[in-house]
Parts: C-alpha cells; sequence; structure tokens
C-alpha cells in the first residue's frame, strides 16, 4: 500500500486523504488515501494534479511506514507542464 505527499512550491508536503487538509512535518501512521500500486499512484496524479494545479510541483509516494519510495517531478519550466517524471527514490 501506498501513499502520496504532495509537495508545493514553498515546500511545504501535504498528505493526499488527510482530514486536516493542512501541511504536515511528521507522517501519521494510518492516515491519507491509500493506493495499491505505483500505476494506481501515477494515474491518480494525472487525473487529479493537472497542469492547472500548479502549486504541487513534486509528489513523494510513501510506503506504510513513511519511507519515500518514488518520486514524481513535473516537467517544464519551473515545473508547469503537464506531464510527470518518475523515479525511484
Amino acid at each position: 500500500m501506498f501513499r502520496i505527499l504532495a509537495v508545493s512550491t514553498r515546500g511545504h508536503r501535504y498528505l493526499e486523504g488527510n482530514p486536516s487538509g493542512h501541511p504536515i512535518s511528521e507522517i501519521p501512521p494510518g492516515v491519507g488515501t491509500r493506493f495499491l500500486s505505483l500505476a494506481a499512484v501515477r494515474q491518480h496524479v494525472q487525473r487529479e494534479y493537472p497542469s492547472s494545479l500548479s502549486v504541487f510541483w513534486r509528489i513523494e509516494v510513501i510506503d506504510e511506514s513513511g519511507t519515500v519510495v518514488s518520486r514524481g517531478t513535473r516537467d517544464g519550466l519551473n515545473g508547469t507542464g503537464s506531464r510527470w517524471m518518475w523515479q525511484a527514490a
């Protein structure tokens, strides 16, 4: 199971599905939307984080223990493109 941390242009990290909606400094256990695979995460990010939502330029995919397993970075000038480039952590 994987969860999504969206990183804003100001460096704040937001946990997808966190009921508070505030930036987090520590990853709370058992909170957030869970995805079964990295492919499901990528499909969700492509659909829910379009280029018009340019406040988020990076996505961190974390496992159940809170370890970053993959990162997605928006392409284009200053991270404003419509495609995401993925790399293992």
